[in-house]
């Protein structure tokens, strides 16, 4: 291809695909020229270069009088955007600035198209004639938009269809003579798609959410919701950025049941409400903070009456705690630091979602900390370190206590048998008072004390350890052995002793110690396979009590095997002391192309080993029957209980323009009734149908392997 020197000054621009410069220099390129009158006609490789843009087709017409450019067969016009626009003709009117396009298609990067009979640009603005847009394959669509004009407002970045017919495949299915919609990127103010679902006891369930851009750093999103068969709600998130390191998340949220639903199942309250703030900032005081420190501020607050607040909401927010847990906790920190130093302030508080009132339950509010990392003292083999802390522990009824503690380590550490060994000589010194509220904190078998218990205590820990790497043509080896002997000497006691503390007092304040002689063993494998995906993890634990009647007291073995899609992980706990099994946790997982299964069981002992806290057994599985359709399923069963715990099963069926899910599922609710704790069993059905990218409609329930 030879260059043409053809330069001339156009004002023009794309279609949205390929925006141009409103003034600039174009250049056009092509095997030949030849000028008939007023007209320049190029032909043979015709590319017309303006800007970061490339107009390409078969024959371009110049025409000087009318300052009109005509490019034509099979037009393509390229630009960095990554969209893709193609034309039978595209006709540049340069004096009034207008643009207009004849059989007109358009890609993006996620696969929308849109193609128009006629297509104009004029004046910054767009209109589209007899139009067709979807996000599936261009021939015989699965789904797609008709519509008779559209008109682009680019000052607005609003769009307005007149006309409009939805089709699935050829089939028309919805109709309506207008629609508008914002194509600004940014976040806009509106209604967003709606979450529905039906449960046997709730009946149909309607969350219409609605979206509010208060300003580039804040919004705010309304969440009415009903429930046909129980009551409707409100839940609001405002969430917002207060500095580029800083930003939160502020949700208020209210049901209310209808009575024939509370008396149904004993429900201790009729509203449901509660409020969450999610904060944190890497930089809070800012310039305020003494110089060569860093501090932060981080808050998660989970307020509320009862646990019916949660459970109604379509997506919670993460907090610290599982949702499984019984105690939600809320956590408020501040702290300052250097490289050696740290202050902290911060608060716990507890809400027992099994209790009717939480009066009982202890809380932390406030406590304060110092703490100064391990310093050396002595050629790098001698550090110090200091910890001091205050903990006000505080409740509604019941003992209360306050507790203010410091503690001094000197640690000594080396190296022994040319780096094959280290050794750890640890002397903890330490002072504690903690006051409580009530004077009868003494067990039942003493007599009167002072209400408050002060000590001085010497910690002693000796530990060695090793870590050995040893490389094998068929893998890599790693083994971490340690045993350590811990024991902690009383150096003075107040009148009040130590096993005179009544032992529920010593659970609830943190008081329980041990001060027998301790051996703690680990020993820590590691395998890599290098000739296949073959990967082992083992880890032994074992703690021994020399001076106790029963010497071993927990055993702990964990084995986790991965070899290509399949995992093995196996957890026991075993009491010595108390003859039982703390822990047994199993599983089988395998993820295959198109098959993939779990197999887990988990049994939990109570803390006086009497009881089972759970034991149950889970299995999952999903096949995809094709490269569009997949199904699954899930069953527990609850051991302790001799009865089914919960059941999902479902299918996706996904075209890639369009998926669509439908889950059934019984699942088991926790509530809080008139008499404490309880639950609600749920038959319960969920859907989504997605057309891709745009989103779509359905429900919360997920299933997942």
């Amino acid at each position: 291809m030879r260059r043409a020197a053809l330069l001339f000054s156009l004002s023009i621009s794309v279609m949205s695909a390929a925006d141009l410069p409103k003034e600039g220099l174009a250049e056009l390129y092509a095997d030949n020229f030849k000028t008939v009158g007023d007209t320049v006609i190029a032909t043979g490789h015709v590319v017309l270069s303006y800007g970061e843009n490339l107009f390409i087709g078969k024959t371009a017409r110049y025409d000087r009088e009318k300052n009109v450019i005509v490019v034509e067969g099979n037009v393509e016009v390229l630009s960095n955007r990554g969209n893709k626009v193609l034309a039978d003709r595209v006709r540049f009117d340069v004096g009034k600035k207008r643009l207009a396009f004849k059989d007109f298609y358009e890609t993006d990067r996620e696969d929308i198209w849109i193609y128009a009979q006629e297509a104009e640009k004029a004046e910054g603005n767009y209109t589209l004639r007899n139009s067709v847009l979807s996000s599936c394959q261009p021939e015989n669509p699965d789904w797609s938009v008709k519509f008779d004009e559209a008109d682009y407002n680019a000052t607005k970045k609003y769009m307005e269809l007149h006309g409009v017919k939805f089709y699935a495949g050829t089939t028309p299915v919805l109709y309506t003579p207008y629609l508008g919609f914002s194509l600004d990127r940014q976040r806009s103010s509106g209604l967003l798609m709606p979450h529905l679902g039906m449960k046997q006891d709730e009946g149909f369930i309607y969350d219409q959410p609605y979206f509010w851009v208060i300003s580039p750093s804040m919004d705010l999103q309304l969440d009415p919701q009903m429930r046909t068969k129980r009551g409707a709600g409100l839940y609001a998130t405002f969430r917002f950025a207060d500095g580029p390191d800083s930003g939160g998340k502020l949700r208020l949220g209210y049901f209310y049941d209808r009575k024939s639903f509370r008396d149904r199942y004993e429900l201790e309250n009729a509203s449901h409400y509660g409020l969450e703030f999610l904060y944190h900032s890497d930089s809070f005081l800012g310039a305020y903070r003494p110089e060569g420190y860093r501090d932060g501020l981080y808050a998660d607050l989970d307020l509320f009456n009862d646990i019916d607040y949660h459970n109604l909401q379509y997506e919670g927010l993460t907090h610290l705690d599982e949702a499984s847990s019984r105690y939600r906790e809320s956590r408020f920190n501040y702290f300052l630091y250097d490289d050696r130093n740290y202050f902290g302030v911060g608060a716990r508080y507890f809400i027992d979602t099994q209790s009717l009132e939480n009066n009982e339950t202890v809380q932390e509010l406030p406590t304060l900390q110092y703490h100064r990392s391990y310093t050396p003292l002595f050629d790098d083999m001698i550090d110090y370190s200091v910890d001091a802390r205050f903990h006000n522990y505080t409740r509604q009824d019941g003992p209360t206590a306050q507790r203010g503690s410091v503690t001094l380590p000197l640690l000594f550490h080396t190296a022994l048998l040319d780096d094959y060994l280290s050794l750890s000589v640890e002397e903890a010194f330490s002072a504690a008072d903690t006051h409580f509220s009530e004077r009868s904190i003494w067990s039942s078998s003493s007599a009167a004390k002072e209400n408050h218990y002060a000590a001085v205590t010497l910690g002693h820990t000796v530990e060695l350890s090793s870590d050995l790497i040893r490389a094998y043509a068929s893998g890599l080896h790693t083994l971490l052995l340690k045993a350590a002997f811990t024991k902690t000497s009383i150096l003075a006691e107040g009148d009040l002793k130590y096993e005179e503390i009544d032992d529920s007092l010593k659970q609830t304040f943190d008081l329980e110690q041990v001060y027998d002689a301790r051996l703690a063993f680990s020993m820590h494998n590691f395998w890599r396979s290098a000739e296949s995906d073959f990967a082992a993890d083992y880890l032994v634990l074992a703690d021994y009590y020399p001076d106790n009647d029963s010497k071993w007291n927990l055993l702990r073995q964990e084995l986790h095997l991965n070899y290509g899609r399949i995992e093995f992980s196996s957890r026991i706990d075993y009491s010595l002391q108390h003859n039982s099994l703390a822990q047994l946790t199993n599983s089988l997982k395998y993820d295959g192309e198109r098959f993939g299964f779990s197999l887990e069981h988990t049994r939990l002992t109570a803390m006086d080993f009497q009881d089972l806290d759970e034991n149950e057994i889970g299995f999952k599985a999903r096949y995809r029957q094709s490269e569009t359709f997949s199904w699954y399923g899930g069953y527990t069963y609850d051991l302790r209980a001799d009865s089914t715990k919960e059941w999902q099963a479902g299918f996706t069926l996904d075209r890639k323009c369009w998926n669509f899910t439908l889950l059934f599922e019984r699942n088991t609710t926790p509530v809080l009734q008139r008499g404490g704790g309880g639950s609600i069993r749920n038959n319960a059905i969920y859907f989504r149908f997605n057309l891709l990218p745009f989103g779509g409609v359905g429900s919360a329930g997920k299933m997942t392997i």
